[in-house]
């Protein structure tokens, strides 16, 4: 039996929560190694397990039943990949009762998905597997037969989502006047453009991260391009920045990053609390910043994705190469 499966039994004994209410939207849970995103209702919990050096992500329907356990796991496997898809499958279907199976493709990368359940039809189970150089990635859910059905539409919207998040694919806003290009995830929807004297400005909002009173909760992305003060040196555009924004933005770390800086930063408001991470570059006088800014409890969520949508940011000679 895959180890997944066992540590999945005992998260479904151990897992306690609240009432199920009617309505809940899907967040987006990035993670980072590999990179890939899924999304999941806001009322289930995640928790992390590892097991003899491999990771198991599991998600979890809300506690049900006298018991009060979850109704229904969802792990997010990572995993050599052992032959074919449909072998290395064998791991999951072997000795279960098929019920149906369906190619699939994400992102360039073909796999498979089952439906199917225990031989005596108490447990149920879902699989998805995609294949990417001599790995497996996918989900693998599993919940008692009469409890996995009011979840199935929820596993079903979690295997449509499940997307390998590959930078090389995202869409690039590029502009050739001002010497810069990015790559933003599709899920990032563009907010807003302005352009004004020798400032060019776009905003990004990331996917849902969160939710609250079923609200949901994001992430933004702003891109800065503007004339550097001064001698137009990294310096120079460096402090004018920090100089603009104030003591409400306090620097909590700050580090070299490519041939410029990336700070993280703490924002207070009468509001909220937010978390900032600033990426700094300069070239021929001229500096761009991407500034990812968060709401303090969701941004730990983001924060990798934001280093790889920084890495895409090209400026100067950088941008002809692409």
């Amino acid at each position: 039996m895959p180890r997944p499966v066992l540590l999945a039994a005992a998260l479904l004994a151990a897992a306690g929560g609240c009432a199920r209410r009617p309505q809940h939207p899907f967040v987006t849970y990035f993670h980072a190694e590999p990179p890939v995103t899924v999304r999941v209702p806001s009322n289930w919990t995640s928790e992390q397990v590892e097991q003899d050096g491999t990771w198991y992500r599991y998600f979890l329907a809300p506690a049900a039943g006298a018991e009060r356990k979850s109704a229904v796991s969802v792990a997010l496997l990572a995993e050599p990949l052992e032959g074919s898809v449909d072998q290395h499958a064998q791991r999951y279907l072997a000795g279960q009762t098929v019920a149906s199976s369906r190619d699939v493709s994400r992102q360039g990368l073909s796999g498979k998905s089952w439906r199917f359940a225990s031989t005596d039809g108490a447990t149920r189970y879902s699989l998805l597997l995609l294949a990417e150089d001599g790995r497996a990635y996918g989900l693998y859910g599993q919940g008692e037969a009469a409890r996995f059905e009011p979840h199935e539409a929820a596993v079903d919207e979690m295997e449509a989502s499940l997307s390998p998040e590959r930078p090389e694919r995202y869409p690039e806003h590029r502009n050739d006047a001002l010497g810069f290009s990015v790559r933003v995830p599709e899920s990032w929807r563009t907010t807003r453009n302005f352009s004004g004297g020798s400032t060019y400005l776009m905003q990004f909002t990331s996917p849902a991260l969160g939710a609250e009173n079923g609200q949901t909760v994001h992430a933004a992305l702003t891109l800065t391009s503007e004339a550097a003060p001064g001698d137009g040196s990294l310096d120079a555009f460096y402090k004018a920045i920090r100089g603009r924004l104030g003591e409400p933005f306090r620097v909590t770390s700050h580090a070299p990053w490519k041939d410029g800086y990336v700070d993280v930063e703490r924002a207070e408001s009468p509001m909220a609390v937010s978390r900032v991470k600033r990426f700094y570059r300069v070239h021929q006088g001229r500096g761009y910043t991407l500034a990812f800014e968060g709401r303090e409890d969701v941004f730990h969520r983001v924060s990798r994705w934001c280093d790889i949508i920084a890495a895409t940011l090209a400026v100067g000679p950088e941008v002809s190469q692409r």
